[in-house]
This record gives structure tokens, C-alpha cells and sequence, in this order.
């Protein structure tokens, strides 16, 4: 294990251990980095502690510097791009399949996917950035790119909503998106009762008219960000697609997931455990018929940790789960300000809700402030509700930077520590202006 400081804290994500698996074995295999990348790269360190992913710094930094130089090529980068989508049909494909190494092999092949765009993010950013403040001032600057974190081309959220309002059938509808819902392996589904409840608090004249217009202004400030930048107008197109893709990619594992829920369920039944026990074990294990007993399944359940240690993937439960869990441990104590990146401007006031995953749902009430490590799309409904949001997370491409400028709401993104800090009920102020939020009461 690497020392502390060598770790890059990074987001909180609840996967059950197979998937949890998959992901490691997709990062540590470096064939699968080779057509995003012009020189050999994988992932053999990480931490998965308290649902927490930690990166070694090492390796992100490597990573990053090598898809900012490989993607300046624009036809590796094109390539890329059909490379990535191909393997999302591949993945999408085999779920509803029955052979579980076929969905493992594809699902490995896919996650490069999973991390181009986070180690790219930044570059580009300040690539951007950079040129832009060569043209005009860096106020203007910054504002244009927070203009341009939205995507043109439209993730799934965003499909789903313009093709609920245009629908002429609404069961098809709910078919065609019935796993929208559905994250990190769980069988919930979209329904009809949720589309005919959405489509009620639509005005569809009013919706159509902000759509469009929302488009029409986006290619405005795209085609003048490229007259701007000139030779490096390619860049726009780089950063358009990073943001578009950020949550594109997690949907698709997603979607996969939930598709392959049958496949699952028929072999937990063959190895005499449950669906979720299932969950709980290793790709490895299944692969090699090697079912932990119900007693380790059920160990996990209440604590695991997962490893990457030189690629060999390794779960940890008990007091050796404890002793890495203690390990990244931090203590905050009075603390009434906290400070991140600004993702879209604002003010409000309100009650805060900490979100970490569904099961905080049944708390949040219109006007409070969402709290979470990082928004997802199911969180989507509490979000049109809410008076800002306010993230641990960050990255000028994550979901709850998009989602706010799309629902122009005030949003703090990357305090690191506001899920920790913020408890239920705390009266607090979000300046997203200034990029503060303060404890009231």
C-alpha cells in the first residue's frame, strides 16, 4: 500500500464489490488503454475504503499528461471516440446475453471510458483557459467556460426529458428508458406513474421554447469560442465532448448493469444465494466458480474494502477493513465557512439535506439545499427542487455543474468536505457569486 500522501481522494461511489472488480480489472489491463492513448498506460493502485475511491497521484498524473497529448490529435481523437462508443454497444449487447465472462470481458474492455475524461478534464480546462485570456479578459474567460458546461449533443438525462415531452406513446416510452432509474446493480425501474408525474409539472410550449432556444444559444457561444481560438478551435469540440460524456459513461455501466440483472439473478440462484449476495462477490470468483461462503458474503456487506495493489485486485473485511478505513480518516472540527470551485452563480438560503444515496431521498423537501458527494441522474427530481446544490466533488464537467446550468440554481462544486461537514438541518447561505457556503444556524 502507498503512503497517504500519495493517494488522490477522489469520489464516493457505492458498488457493490463485483462491480467494484470489473472496474479494477478494466483499469489494470493496459490493452485496453491502447486506443485512447499513444503511449502504454493502466491503473495498479487504488483504494476503494468507506465507499470512497482513492487513485495514486502517480498514475493520474501520468495519465492525465498522456490523453492531453494523444487527444491534441484529431483524428486519434475522432478515433477514440468510435472506439469508445463501439464498446459501448459491445457492453450493452452482451448484458442481455447469458454467459457472465463474455459481459466481464466487455465491461473490462469498456472502463478506460470511466477515467479518459476525468484525466483530461483539467487540461483542457486550463488549456482553454489560457488561450482565452490571450483574447480576452480572464472574467470573460471564466465565464464563457461556464457557459460552454453544458453539451450540445444530449446525455441520456436530457434525451429522456425532450423525448418524454414528445412522445405519442407513453408505455413505449418507459420501456425504452427503463432503466434510467437504476444505479450500481439495483433492479429499480422506471415507470409509468413516474413519466405521467414528470409530464405534469412540464409545460411542453414552455419547455420546447426554452429547449430550443437553450440549443440555438449554446451553438452561438460554441461557434464564438472557436472564432476566438482559431488553430485551437479543436479544442471546444474536446471539452464539449468531455462534459457530454462525463455522465454518459456511468449511465451506460448503468444500463448495462441493470440489463444484465437476469443473467445475475439465474446464476446467484445456481451458486444458492441471493441476488445480492451475489453482488458481494469478486468477478474472479464467480469467474472461477469459487462462491465465498454466505457468512464472508454477509461480512462484506457491512464493511469492505477494495484494493489494487501492482493490478492484483484484493477484498478486505473486519478489522483489516478498519485499519485502511482509519487510515484515510480525517477530522473536521469547527468549521462554519467552507469554499469550492463555482459551477453555476448564484445566492440562496435553505436547510440542508445530505444525499449520499436513495435512501436520503425520502427527507429532501422542495426549497432545501442538496447536500452530496456528487449528484447522479436519479437525483435529478430532487434537484428541480432544490434551492442550490453543493458538492464535495468537483470538475467544471461533473454532472451537478452541468445539471445547475441547466436549471440555472446556485452551485458550489468541489469543497471536498461538505458531506462531512453539514448535517441535516443546518440553516446555511450558498453564495455561489464568491463560491462560499455558510453555516447560519
Amino acid at each position: 500500500m502507498l503512503e497517504r500522501q500519495e493517494y488522490l481522494k477522489t469520489v464516493r461511489r457505492n458498488y457493490p464489490p463485483l462491480f467494484v472488480s470489473l472496474i479494477f480489472r478494466g483499469y489494470a489491463n493496459e490493452e485496453h488503454f491502447r486506443a485512447f492513448m499513444k503511449k502504454p498506460f493502466s491503473i495498479r493502485e487504488m483504494i476503494v475504503a468507506d465507499n470512497v475511491w482513492y487513485y495514486s497521484k502517480e498514475e493520474v498524473s501520468i495519465g492525465s499528461k498522456l490523453i492531453f497529448e494523444s487527444w491534441q490529435d484529431m483524428d486519434f481523437f475522432e478515433l477514440s471516440k468510435k472506439e469508445i462508443r463501439r464498446r459501448e454497444e459491445n457492453l450493452i449487447k452482451v448484458a442481455k446475453g447469458n454467459s457472465f465472462e463474455k459481459y466481464a470481458q466487455c465491461y473490462g474492455e469498456y472502463i478506460p471510458a470511466l477515467i479518459l475524461v476525468f484525466l483530461i478534464e483539467d487540461s483542457i480546462k486550463e488549456e482553454l483557459r489560457k488561450l482565452l485570456t490571450l483574447k480576452i479578459d480572464s472574467k470573460e474567460a471564466d465565464d464563457l467556460l461556464l457557459e460552454l458546461n453544458v453539451p450540445l449533443q444530449n446525455n441520456f438525462y436530457k434525451q429522456e426529458e425532450y423525448d418524454l415531452v414528445t412522445c405519442s406513446d407513453l408505455e413505449d416510452h418507459v420501456r425504452k428508458y427503463n432503466w434510467i432509474r437504476a444505479r450500481y446493480g439495483s433492479e429499480k425501474e422506471y415507470t409509468l406513474e413516474e413519466a405521467r408525474n414528470s409530464l405534469k409539472k412540464i409545460d411542453k410550449e414552455v419547455f420546447l421554447k426554452e429547449y430550443n432556444d437553450s440549443k440555438e444559444k449554446l451553438k452561438n457561444k460554441i461557434e464564438h469560442t472557436k472564432e476566438l481560438l482559431g488553430e485551437k478551435a479543436y479544442l471546444v469540440d474536446i471539452f464539449q465532448y468531455i462534459i457530454y460524456y462525463r455522465t454518459q459513461r456511468t449511465d451506460i455501466m448503468n444500463k448495462s448493469a441493470f440489463l444484465a440483472v437476469p443473467m445475475f439473478k439465474s446464476m446467484a440462484k445456481s451458486y444458492d444465494i441471493s441476488y445480492e449476495e451475489f453482488l458481494y462477490c469478486s468477478e474472479g470468483e464467480i469467474i472461477d466458480d469459487e462462491i465465498p461462503s454466505k457468512e464472508i458474503l454477509n461480512s462484506r456487506m457491512v464493511d469492505c474494502t477494495k484494493s489494487l495493489e501492482d493490478g492484483k485486485y484484493s477484498m478486505k473485511i473486519g478489522e483489516d477493513s478498519k485499519k485502511i478505513i482509519d487510515f484515510f480518516k480525517e477530522e473536521f472540527l469547527d468549521i462554519v465557512e467552507l469554499r469550492g470551485d463555482i459551477a453555476n452563480k448564484g445566492n440562496a438560503k435553505g436547510v440542508v439535506r445530505i444525499i449520499l444515496d436513495k435512501n436520503d431521498f425520502y427527507k429532501f423537501q422542495k426549497g432545501d439545499v442538496l447536500a452530496a458527494s456528487m449528484t447522479t441522474i436519479d437525483m435529478i427530481p430532487l434537484m428541480k427542487d432544490a434551492a442550490a446544490f453543493v458538492t464535495d466533488e468537483g470538475g467544471i464537467t461533473c454532472h451537478a455543474a452541468i445539471i445547475s446550468r441547466e436549471l440555472k440554481k446556485p452551485c458550489i462544486i468541489g469543497t471536498k468536505i461538505a458531506t462531512q461537514v453539514l448535517k441535516d438541518g443546518d440553516l446555511v447561505e450558498v453564495d455561489a457569486d464568491k463560491g462560499v457556503v455558510r453555516i447560519i444556524k
